[in-house]
């Protein structure tokens, strides 16, 4: 589970629906994470924010566990070990 930072916001599921409209306002600025029976369940967050992260697929930092990374990615990672490889020979022989 993620470690909450200063910044969390949480309220109880009820409470949200008690007071939607000042809660919809509030989560417009920054996350606010429901709980449900004590337990955190959803986050409610701004749209805009949602979309950037659910398009992390792009994102260059992104770590790929054994045999999930593209191929494009893999064939440029083989190359440049190529290379290296290649490199290093090269500077063990001389």
């Amino acid at each position: 589970m993620k470690a909450k930072t200063m910044k969390d916001r949480t309220i109880s599921s009820v409470e949200f629906v008690r007071h939607f409209g000042r809660y919809h306002d509030e989560a417009m600025r920054e996350p606010i994470v429901l709980t449900k029976h004590g337990r955190a369940s959803v986050v409610v967050m701004p749209v805009e924010l949602y979309e950037r992260m659910s398009k992390r697929e792009s994102d260059p930092r992104r770590a790929y566990g054994q045999g999930e990374i593209p191929g494009d990615l893999a064939d440029m990672f083989l190359t440049q070990l190529e290379q290296d490889s290649a490199d290093y020979q090269a500077t063990k022989d001389d």
